[in-house]
């Protein structure tokens, strides 16, 4: 016999009893302590404060100088995801998948641990994790820099018709709840408020341009607006 926790627990769905497969809105509900890990997977991937990124693959070289051919992420850089090719055969086309997450905002933070460090009070934090081209490099500081020149000349957070340009990036290590990614920070020196309605990052890496837009309405924690 299949209990309703039972059912709940092994993913099964049944439409008479009606039972939503997570609450709406349950960082509001309850307190991070009480949090699924269900729950906390989908504040991770897919909430108001991590969305799926919109990809347009241009084909061509990139402004950084990473051909389509080497756009899978080397060994020992800083790449946005899990994408490990190194050989030098032609490749099919890839499907590149982004996900936008906002780090910086307090929900995120409770689950993380993070208590709030200077940089995350000082900058809006947005972290680029998928299948992507290397943004920097971990290991070349030269290379390192000329990438962080480029992406603070092509990377943005735009809010009625206000852009927010990038300040610097590094890497995000992978974690429990998170693979690893690359972080980019804005100033908080500009305010964003519920009544922007829309902040939209965007950024290109390699021959990709990438983009995320946040509806900042939802983006509400405990009665503020989290970023």
């Amino acid at each position: 016999m299949i209990t309703r926790r039972h059912a709940l627990l092994g993913g099964l769905a049944i439409p008479l009893l009606r039972i939503p497969a997570l609450a709406k809105d349950f960082w509001n509900d309850r307190k991070p302590g009480d949090w699924t890990a269900a729950e906390i997977k989908e504040l991770f991937t897919k909430s108001p404060w991590a969305k799926d990124a919109v990809i347009a693959d241009n084909g061509q070289v990139g402004g950084m100088g990473v051909p389509r051919a080497a756009a899978p992420t080397r060994r020992g850089s800083g790449g946005t995801g899990q994408n490990s090719r190194t050989d030098n055969n032609p490749t099919p086309k890839i499907t590149w998948k982004a996900l936008v997450r906002w780090d910086s905002a307090l929900p995120l933070r409770e689950i993380l641990g993070i208590e709030a460090p200077k940089e995350f009070k000082d900058y809006y934090v947005l972290n680029v994790i998928g299948n992507l081209p290397g943004a920097i490099s971990a290991t070349d500081d030269r290379e390192d820099k000329a990438s962080t020149a480029y992406l603070k000349e092509v990377t943005k957070l735009e809010h009625k018709g206000d852009d927010m340009h990038l300040h610097h990036v590094d890497l995000s290590p992978a974690n429990d709840f998170s693979p690893a990614g690359t972080r980019f920070y804005f100033s908080r020196l500009l305010d964003l408020t519920p009544k922007d309605k829309e902040a939209q990052f965007s950024t290109k890496i390699g021959p990709l341009d990438v983009k995320c837009k946040f509806p900042l309405g939802e983006m509400m924690y405990k009665g503020s607006l989290e970023l």
